[in-house]
């Protein structure tokens, strides 16, 4: 199994389409909307540059969507993560009274990024399960694609040692177990965060397809947390562990080949 280069959150070469619904994800208990789109006042940002991320997510019939469930203490997660699988971020954005979303972002480097927005809608005063609209984002100027890492079974990240345990499948459900230890080889005290213990996501380098998968089971006096489910196809597939510890999020990378 996998690894990668880590990354912290303040709590990203294929065909990318634009405004589709993603199947890879954990979905609720009832069957997600279809026909939404995400409507971007602006496609293109300057690498390097702080600018405003402003989306509204609009129904089938063109009206805005202006209520949501709260999933994981927050309306709306925002993934984003670059083309080549870099550059990830997992954001909060704010809902203004026109439906309107709004977060600041930076992007370090020229090229196509991926834009996620994961929710549960509330539609006609029902609610209709959770949800993942994409589109895609450029980045002007040129920048270089950093080829993805082999599969490893660890990695390092803020000081923090993360293993991973099973076989990622895109053809039934499986176990992944993730082990957190400090830099004297201790586990981990894990901390609260979104309402979980840890948050999976994991994007296909074929087609960036996206799977949100939350822990079935945690020790997290041990620093252990189990993530159950699958994964849309088969192949390559870059995974990103987030957990809490020490007081802030960090972010675990690793690359999967998904069977």
């Amino acid at each position: 199994m996998p690894t990668g280069t880590m990354s912290t959150d303040t709590m990203s070469t294929d065909t990318m389409s634009t405004d589709t619904m993603s199947t890879g994800m954990e979905m609720g208990d009832t069957p997600p909307a279809t026909g939404l789109t995400i409507d971007t006042s602006t496609r293109e940002f300057a690498p390097g540059a702080a600018a405003d991320l402003n989306f509204k997510i609009i129904a089938a019939d063109g009206s805005t969507i202006n209520e949501y469930e709260v999933e994981q203490t927050k309306e709306l997660h925002l993934i984003l993560v670059r083309s080549d699988l870099t550059e990830y971020q997992h954001l909060h954005p704010i809902r203004a009274a026109d439906g309107t979303w709004s977060i600041p972002v930076t992007f370090a480097k020229g090229g196509t990024y991926r834009m996620v927005a994961d929710f549960v809608p509330v539609i006609d005063g029902a609610a209709t399960g959770r949800t993942a609209v994409t589109t895609d984002l450029t980045v002007t100027g040129t920048g270089t694609d950093t080829p993805l890492p082999a599969p490893a079974s660890t990695t390092t990240v803020d000081g923090y040692t993360v293993t991973i345990a099973g076989d990622l499948t895109a053809a039934t459900e499986s176990d992944l177990t993730f082990t957190v230890n400090d830099a004297a080889g201790r586990p981990v005290v894990l901390e609260p965060y979104l309402g979980a213990f840890g948050h999976l996501v994991a994007f296909a380098q074929s087609d960036l397809a996206y799977k949100h998968i939350h822990p079935s089971s945690a020790k997290d006096n041990d620093g252990i947390l189990v993530f159950t489910g699958q994964v849309t196809t088969p192949g390559m597939h870059r995974l990103f562990m987030q957990f809490a510890a020490g007081g802030s999020v960090h972010t675990a990378e690793f690359t999967a080949n998904a069977s």
